[in-house]
């Protein structure tokens, strides 16, 4: 049985290109929106979903919990031995789930990702045009159902038995970002060869700008010195070095913003926008405080 779980927070202004993609999926046997907390129109626009598709039901949390705890929510409330997740502004293609789900279940496998394909609404907005040219993920050249490095697993799109998830811990709900990182950490313990690349991609809609990357790169930076030196399998060796020349990235960051603002879409704008990103994450890891204790069984990042 498989299960998609989506976790959505006023998601209204995406819905209506993404439920119609969830719905159009193959071969599932439950969809689980979950609610964390909305207060636009995402109630009353899956209410309607719900009426319309027997496969459709919705978690709602009274208020905003996070991802992870959104996610974990849908988890509980699922039925799937195969649980696919997708994050609400993801548009999947019909096979995406299935697909997931099949590699998912491979023999040495407890764990699958689809390959992301950003949709910029303004190409000329410098991240936009980033995301769109970067690459990501594994490369292009990586053969499907292989099995990949877990730290390419990103929980938006992917798929996880329910056994070795629920083993693993389930969702950090004290990292608000990195968390799927955080559980590709605890997965990577048990199954040091268990995330496979599914063959299929979903379109990533609302990318945000470069003052969202900005504060998702700060967040992702403080995640990253507080699980560093805790998972071995998925810690770069430079992290500590770097992290600790952290004070040097405070003025890079001012003099690169400058620069990109000066500079019209172009492949060097782009690898500026990624130093940038580099030096803001690397600032916040240098000033980041260390947790007591790491979530699940496994070490961390």
């Amino acid at each position: 049985m498989i299960s998609v779980l989506i976790p959505v927070l006023d998601g209204a202004h995406i819905l209506p290109t993404t439920i119609p993609a969830i719905r159009a999926l193959e071969g599932v046997d439950e969809i689980l929106w979950i609610d964390d907390g909305s207060t636009d129109e995402t109630p009353r626009l899956l209410a309607r979903a719900a009426n319309e598709d027997p496969r459709v039901r919705i978690v709602t949390l009274p208020v905003n919990q996070g991802r992870s705890a959104a996610r974990n929510a849908g988890v509980d409330a699922s039925s799937g031995e195969v649980l696919v997740f997708l994050d609400a502004d993801v548009e999947p293609a019909a096979d995406s789930a299935r697909r997931l789900a099949h590699a998912a279940s491979l023999p040495g496998a407890v764990a699958a990702v689809a390959r992301i394909e950003p949709v910029a609404t303004d190409p000329s907005e410098p991240y936009q045009d980033y995301a769109v040219h970067a690459r990501r993920g594994p490369d292009p050249d990586t053969p499907a159902e292989r099995a990949l490095d877990w730290r390419y697993f990103l929980a938006g799109a992917s798929a996880v038995l329910r056994r070795p998830l629920v083993e693993a811990g389930r969702f950090p709900e004290d990292i608000p970002y990195g968390e799927d990182q955080a559980l590709a950490c605890e997965l990577s313990v048990a199954h040091p060869g268990g995330l496979q690349l599914a063959p299929t991609s979903v379109r990533l809609h609302d990318i945000g700008d470069l003052d969202r990357a900005i504060r998702n790169a700060r967040a992702y930076g403080r995640t990253l010195s507080a699980l560093h030196g805790r998972c071995a399998a998925l810690s770069p060796r430079f992290l500590g070095p770097v992290v600790a020349l952290g004070w040097l990235a405070a003025p890079m960051t001012s003099t690169l913003r400058t620069v990109i603002a000066k500079i019209s879409p172009h492949p060097f704008r782009r690898r500026l926008i990624r130093y940038l990103l580099a030096s803001h994450a690397i600032h916040a890891a240098s000033h980041a405080s260390p947790p007591a204790s790491c979530h699940g069984s496994g070490d961390r990042l």
